[in-house]
């Protein structure tokens, strides 16, 4: 009996420690789970595998001679030793696991490394100013060289991290970086398929209930639509042909002041790097030159007011978001001052299979945003974008973006309009598995001259992780 018990409580001993790895969980706060989950499971491994030792002792003295009524119960015990020692083995291939798969940081904070392995095969009828991601038709090449190109590469694949924090005073804090490759090629003749990193996202996040707070390099506020493409995966589409955009180191805070039971208003204002678009360097420098942006000693200043539906709100797996924002900044080239400005409309609606979403904007000196098709000149413009989930993997887009300068008597510039058509289809094969085939046309007018044009194809395949 003494050794039934014995075998009993090694068994229940076993069960604890395998329920170890997830009650432990539950238990931590303030560390990681792994670390508390192995930390506690090798010392349960510790006393289980005293406790098998036990067993094999009491087993040895059962099989003494002296004892015949005891002969049926070294089977009994054997097999359950025998079941420990499985056990014991299963729970150690476990720990092994957890060791090899965890990451760690040194403030013991849980991290989430996560990425996309993008190929792009692309084809240009024209000339393109970037071959894998056109947003300029440029002029036929001289020397009599054929127009057009065709290639493929992987310069938009991107990785990066998430790393959950504490709570500090009611607020959740959160890192987030990424990068991808497509800060150009190295000078060297296989230079083509050697992407040079460059920085996406770098931002700290704490957020609360209504309330957070972003300190870091992220989407700016102004004009925040993007088309829906992974063909366009390190520049949005449309760029250039009517949707500003930028990642801009910044300080911004956002805020839900009315949050009702089927929609909410959003405000979020910020300061942001005084980035001009005014470069013209070499292809490197060590140290970013004091431009425009910075020569004004002024940071941007950019907010916008939106309002959202809850999901529900407009119906089932539907919703309406609306958001008027604003850019203000100021560029000293000269001795003289130039004021920067913006103003955009953005809107986005869902209704079950179907989706409709845009912006527009009007403003100047809008270079670094894409806006007036890279120049210091004043322009308008703006895209549509519409939107159909055949099924729950396959989804179609399409939609039409323009740029157009007016008062070029005041600020001529040698493009005057560039518009875009696009259309894709994008298929998930599996939750990580994708693939999209796109077809995207340019119409680039400098001046008075003919329009210059391109047809754009490319095909992507993408693996997320």
């Amino acid at each position: 009996m003494k050794c039934s018990a014995r075998i009993g409580r090694g068994v229940w001993m076993m069960l604890v420690a395998a329920g170890l790895v997830l009650a432990s969980a539950s238990a931590a706060r303030g560390q990681s789970p792994q670390e508390v989950a192995l930390r506690e499971l090798r010392g349960e491994i510790q006393r289980l595998r005293e406790e098998v030792a036990a067993l094999r002792d009491e087993m040895r003295r059962a099989r003494q001679p002296a004892a015949p009524p005891a002969t049926a119960e070294p089977s009994g015990a054997q097999a359950q030793a025998a079941q420990a020692q499985a056990a014991l083995e299963m729970v150690q291939a476990q720990v092994a696991e957890h060791s090899q798969t965890k990451v760690e940081s040194s403030t013991r904070l849980p991290v989430r490394i996560f990425g996309a392995i993008l190929s792009s095969t692309y084809f240009n009828s024209g000339e393109a100013n970037w071959l894998d991601n056109p947003n300029i038709a440029d002029a036929a090449p001289s020397g009599g060289l054929p127009r057009g190109s065709f290639s493929s590469t992987l310069r938009q694949s991107r990785m990066g991290a998430t790393i959950e924090g504490p709570q500090i005073g009611g607020l959740r804090a959160r890192g987030f970086v990424a990068m991808d490759f497509f800060g150009g090629i190295p000078n060297f003749q296989t230079g083509p398929v050697i992407g040079l990193p460059r920085l996406l996202y770098a931002f700290l996040r704490l957020e609360g209930e209504r309330t957070a707070f972003v300190a870091g390099q992220d989407h700016m506020i102004f004009a925040p639509a993007n088309p829906t493409s992974l063909a366009s995966f390190a520049f949005p589409g449309l760029y250039r042909s009517g949707n500003l955009y930028l990642r801009v180191p910044q300080l911004r805070v956002e805020r839900n002041v009315a949050a009702g039971r089927n929609s909410e208003i959003q405000l979020a204002g910020g300061i942001l790097a005084p980035v001009a678009g005014d470069f013209v360097g070499g292809a490197f420098e060590f140290v970013p030159p004091n431009l425009g942006g910075e020569r004004s000693r002024q940071p941007g200043l950019q907010g916008r007011l939106g309002w959202r539906s809850r999901a529900g709100g407009i119906a089932e797996s539907g919703g309406v978001e609306f958001g008027i924002s604003g850019h203000t900044s100021s560029v000293r080239q000269t001795t003289d001052s130039t004021r920067s400005w913006g103003t955009a409309i953005d809107f986005d609606a869902r209704w079950r299979k179907f989706g409709l979403g845009g912006e527009w904007f009007a403003g100047r000196a809008l270079a670094a945003f894409g806006g007036s098709l890279g120049q210091a000149a004043k322009s308008a413009g703006g895209f549509v974008e519409a939107r159909l989930r055949a099924t729950p993997r396959l989804e179609f887009n399409a939609g039409y973006g323009i740029d157009s300068l007016f008062d070029l008597a005041a600020t001529p510039a040698p493009l005057e309009r560039n518009s875009s058509v696009f259309g894709n289809f994008i298929y998930q094969f599996t939750p990580e598995l994708a693939t999209s085939f796109e077809y995207r046309w340019l119409s680039t007018k400098p001046g008075a001259a003919q329009a210059r044009r391109n047809s754009h194809l490319h095909l992507v395949f993408a693996y997320r992780f």
